[in-house]
């Protein structure tokens, strides 16, 4: 029993020579940290992308379709109440002879435009920009069949059919190429025309070079949230261009099913104008 109290009086007297100065006991305090809890990573959130409304029962879509006349129309019907009506020389798909655009309300299979439609022609100088107004009876996601009428008096009717590239999603690369074709600005006063090349970057940013023409164009085409088409941002340049460095806005869409004289079908449609919507561009061509 001597031996056991003699070790633990050692003991301490050893502990008490290596005090570490924070009691007045002279004993060595040891503290022993938590025992942690282990905690589950957090896993990094994704933004959530709000899928695209479906307005397909509201009307809107890609229809192909040709007019009483034998016209080619390409009409897109886009879900922010905007409608373009590419249309082509009769008989011959691939000459574009102008485009129709304006705003719209639709419901229970019935498409009524807010007459303020415009038609952007380029058939003739004296016949450039006019009003023109569309009216349509459609079936979602199958048929549409509308009713142009143009200022002075002039109508037809239009039979068109779904396309199924609007329920994809266009990608950022979907218009790589160059194209080759036709470019006109167009404004109240006629037509600026001209043999042009479309270069297309698989970014999406776009150069036209319109120097036989007058007018040239730099910008980029953004894929929308429907459909295989783009919004287009652009810019016309040139010394001689009579509306360089005017920014205008609008949408581009290749259409693979349009016929014409080289053995592969497929053509792109570009439509942009001025904010007034006084001016604007079109660019039709082929790879």
């Amino acid at each position: 029993m001597k031996k056991l109290i003699g070790a633990a009086s050692v003991a301490l007297a050893l502990a008490g020579c290596g005090g570490s100065g924070d009691n007045s006991d002279g004993l060595a305090i040891v503290r022993t940290p938590p025992a942690s809890t282990p905690t589950t990573p957090t896993a990094p959130s994704t933004p959530v992308i709000p899928a695209a409304p479906d307005t397909i029962a509201l009307g809107s879509g890609f229809y192909i379709g040709t007019s009483a006349a034998g016209e080619r129309f390409n009409i897109l019907v886009l879900d922010e109440n905007v409608y373009y009506a590419f249309y082509a020389m009769a008989g011959i798909p691939d000459v574009s002879a102008g485009v129709l655009s304006g705003n719209y309300s639709s419901g229970s299979g019935a498409l009524t435009t807010n007459n303020n439609g415009l038609d952007f022609n380029q058939e003739a100088a004296g016949y450039s920009l006019t009003a023109a107004n569309l009216m349509a009876a459609y079936v979602p996601g199958k048929s549409i069949q509308a009713q142009v009428t143009y200022r002075n008096g002039k109508s037809t009717v239009v039979n068109a059919t779904y396309s199924t590239d609007y329920n994809f999603i266009a990608t950022a690369d979907g218009m790589k190429g160059t194209y080759y074709g036709t470019s006109n600005v167009i404004d109240t006063t006629g037509i600026t025309a001209g043999a042009v090349r479309l270069s297309i970057d698989a970014s999406g940013n776009l150069t036209l070079d319109g120097s036989a023409s007058g007018c040239s164009f730099t910008g980029t085409a953004t894929p929308r949230r429907q459909g295989k088409v783009y919004n287009v941002t652009l810019q016309l340049l040139g010394p001689t261009c009579r509306y360089a460095n005017t920014p205008m806005t609008g949408i581009a869409y290749y259409d693979p099913t349009t016929t014409h004289s080289l053995p592969t079908p497929g053509q792109i449609y570009l439509f942009a104008m001025r904010p007034d919507r006084q001016v604007g561009v079109i660019f039709t061509g082929k790879l």
